[in-house]
């Protein structure tokens, strides 16, 4: 029996338009390696913004953004043996890539590929856990892809190395922070002076404020040579600072989450991460991070749902409404909008 006659949709029309329209969605129609969820919440990230105000490729209007949700599996393609129906999870959406309408998040039934999709236990929030799957996959391919760092495990032994992670209290920063103390390393972060208790709550053990005019030299002091860094942020100025921590510590990869800048250090190379790169490139590395540790390190309660989300009421009609939020910026938060009310 088909479960889905319904789907309704937070629609852009075309290429910069001002707002959404909710009108009736697509039909998911799952290949056998995908998942259909019904959707509680969903998530909003900057990507949502800027693809909305200045997309910076092309799309095939009318879209419906949407990277991040949290609900219940009402669907299983034919080859999926890991969930089963009724099952609550998360999703990583992959449309911003594929171009599939089915695939996106702000709708009230979305399509992710099986190997995107965590499950969730009782103890954690749909709400909260909403947060996660962008910065998972981003984070992950960050660390583990292009850094090469030891994969996590809920019990890992201290590799002697550390990371600087630019900008801990960023959604992908609050991740990356879990991720690489599960990874044995040892973390210094940057966020604002406000932000340090949180980034120290998720187990950096130096924080640093990312406005000081001595950053650069005061991260210097803790970094050694063989140690790593990840700008989760990926501004110019961040590219800049890292690029000379990276440089002065005796050179390396450094994984930015946005367009990678040129830097003036021969032994310094940005790589753009891929935040998809675990579900549809290297599919190793998705296998072992949402297969195997985040749903592990959840149940066990050792990783956070964190930036705490911040809730808005009202289904898909405030979807807009809660990307004009994140546009103006927050802090520490992640801008979360309730899809449908879920018991």
């Amino acid at each position: 029996m088909d479960p889905i006659k319904n789907n309704m949709a937070a629609w852009l029309l075309y290429e910069k338009a001002p707002n959404m329209e909710v009108a009736p969605g697509p039909k998911p129609n799952p290949a056998e390696n995908e998942v259909v969820i019904k959707v509680a919440y969903a998530a909003v990230n900057p990507t949502d913004w800027k693809m909305q105000d200045s997309p910076y490729f092309k799309l095939t209007y009318p879209v419906i953004l949407g990277t991040d949700i949290a609900g219940t599996v009402v669907q299983l393609g034919s080859g999926v043996t890991r969930f089963k129906i009724g099952q609550r999870v998360i999703g990583h959406c992959d449309s911003i890539l594929t171009q599939k309408k089915t695939n996106a998040g702000f709708q009230l039934y979305s399509t992710c590929l099986e190997i995107l999709v965590a499950e969730l236990p009782d103890s954690v929030p749909l709400s909260s856990a909403a947060v996660l799957p962008l910065s998972i996959s981003t984070a992950s391919t960050g660390l583990f892809k292009a850094l090469k760092l030891p994969l996590p495990s809920l019990h890992p032994e201290p590799t002697g190395q550390a990371i600087l992670i630019w900008g801990g209290s960023s959604s992908v920063g609050s991740t990356a922070i879990q991720l690489a103390v599960a990874a044995g390393l040892t973390v210094a972060t940057t966020t604002s002076p406000q932000n340090h208790a949180y980034a120290k709550s998720l187990g950096a053990a130096y924080c640093f404020d990312h406005k000081d005019p001595d950053v650069v030299e005061k991260i210097l002091k803790v970094l050694k040579k063989g140690d790593v860094a990840l700008d989760v942020i990926s501004t110019e100025s961040s590219q800049k600072a890292s690029a000379e921590i990276i440089n002065k510590i005796g050179g390396g990869k450094l994984p930015v989450v946005h367009k990678p800048l040129p830097t003036r250090y021969d032994n310094v190379e940005t790589i753009f991460v891929n935040g998809l790169d675990p579900g549809l490139v290297d599919l190793d590395l998705g296998r072992a991070i949402w297969g195997k540790y985040i749903p592990q390190a959840l149940a066990a309660g050792s990783f956070q749902t964190k930036p705490d989300p911040l809730i808005i009421e009202g289904g898909l009609e405030k979807v807009q409404d809660g990307i004009n939020i994140l546009r103006k910026g927050v802090s520490a938060k992640k801008v979360v909008i309730e899809i449908a009310k879920h018991a």
